[in-house]
């Protein structure tokens, strides 16, 4: 669930990054949308490798 919900925040940012290259939108709008989703993107990676450890770690004891 919080892969799917990662992969589609990235997709997004990536697209948002699109945007500012090909000029749809300026820099202190990408800056602006972005800056949260940054930060919801970095959380969802370490949720994600603390879950993924805390099981290999389930696994291997």
């Amino acid at each position: 669930m919080k892969e799917l919900e990662l992969q589609e925040l990235t997709q997004y940012l990536d697209s948002l990054f699109e945007d500012l290259i090909n000029g749809r939108v300026t820099e202190d709008e990408f800056n602006e949308l972005s800056h949260d989703l940054y930060k919801k993107q970095t959380r969802l990676r370490y949720t994600i490798e603390l879950e993924n450890g805390l099981c290999l770690r389930k696994i291997s004891k």
